[in-house]
């Protein structure tokens, strides 16, 4: 049998803010439920060599569930690269990476993802394609909202552990 074929997608924007802002935001990871509608909680669950690994709460299209994912912080390159260490059906591989770059008096954000399909199946990768374009493009809305609020620090709640338990009890149901 065939290798599965290696599919790309590649999304930007810009955003009128510094570059070291916006990789802070998409670096802490803790802030995410509070800016991606497709993030309901995360959980840090350890380091992996150079990767740390992060489980997600969360929306995909129309899948609903958890998921791991080893993520690679390059502070230098205002980079984040991540990997989910098991996909589920129909993807066989997902992964990616968030590139931040001067661009202006702003910033430019990259959002690639490179994933396979089981089977290599035609009609699944059309779904999947138009999942991932929804959901790059609704990511780097919220962040790019995000990202020219300014002072962001004000802006963030904090919830209490038992808050944050009850959803993700509420996200596995």
């Amino acid at each position: 049998m065939a290798e599965p074929r290696i599919r790309t997608a590649q999304h930007t924007s810009r955003v009128a803010a510094p570059p070291q802002r916006i990789y802070q935001l998409i670096a802490n990871l803790d802030r995410w439920p509070h800016m991606f509608d497709t993030v309901l909680a995360v959980e840090h669950i350890g380091w992996s060599g150079t990767c740390e690994r992060v489980r997600f709460w969360g929306t995909f299209g129309d899948w609903r569930g958890s998921w791991v994912c080893s993520q690679e912080l390059n502070p230098k390159r205002m980079q984040l690269r991540f990997r989910r260490e098991r996909a589920a059906y129909p993807l066989a591989s997902f992964g990616g990476l968030w590139l931040v770059a001067a661009k202006g008096s702003g910033s430019q954000v990259t959002l690639d993802h490179y994933y396979t399909i089981v089977d290599d199946d035609p009609v699944e990768a059309a779904r999947l394609d138009a999942t991932i374009e929804q959901s790059a493009t609704r990511m780097l809305a919220a962040l790019r909202r995000a990202a020219e609020l300014g002072d962001l620090d004000d802006l963030w709640l904090s919830m209490p552990d038992g808050v944050r338990d009850h959803v993700q009890d509420v996200a596995l149901r």
